[in-house]
């Protein structure tokens, strides 16, 4: 049986950026810059353990904030991932219930969460964790202007 794998789950660093980078799209300035748009908690293993291809940092959970005008800030989850080969060790537990204790320490009264109806394995973590499908219990839409219809919203604005 192999040894028990040890990893830690950080705030990130900007030294993190490459492996984080292997994992999302990011941009420096929105994440590092003097006002940051967004956060990245990473999930970092010992060189004893890392990836086939030899990386140490094998997920994260990307996060910023959102205003509810009934309820205050929240925190908003846009992605969590772990490397496939990592997954089904608590790493992803262990993103959420950092990134869980972070939206505490900012005040914020919840922390939501996003994903695809295909992905079963999210969902049913997020379930077990105790989080509720905001879709069938109060039938929220969630709605996406993208590309040239954003361009065509913005001619009809008035100065």
């Amino acid at each position: 049986m192999p040894a028990a794998m040890s990893y830690v789950v950080r705030p990130w660093a900007l030294r993190d950026l490459k492996d984080v980078m292997q994992l999302i799209r990011s941009l420096r300035e929105d994440g590092f810059g003097r006002h940051p748009k967004f956060g990245c908690l990473v999930a970092e293993v010992s060189r004893d353990h890392r990836s086939k291809d030899g990386h140490t940092v094998v997920g994260y959970q990307f996060h910023y904030f959102r205003y509810c005008t009934w309820q205050g800030r929240i925190l908003f989850g846009e992605d969590l991932y772990v490397m496939p080969e990592f997954r089904g060790q608590g790493i992803g537990t262990s993103l959420l219930s950092q990134v869980a204790k972070l939206a505490l320490a900012r005040g914020c009264t919840q922390f939501q969460l996003v994903s695809a109806d295909w992905n079963q394995p999210a969902t049913a973590l997020y379930k077990k964790l105790g989080a509720v499908d905001m879709t069938a219990r109060d039938n929220w839409l969630v709605w996406h202007i993208e590309g040239q219809a954003v361009g065509e919203m913005a001619k009809r604005a008035t100065q």
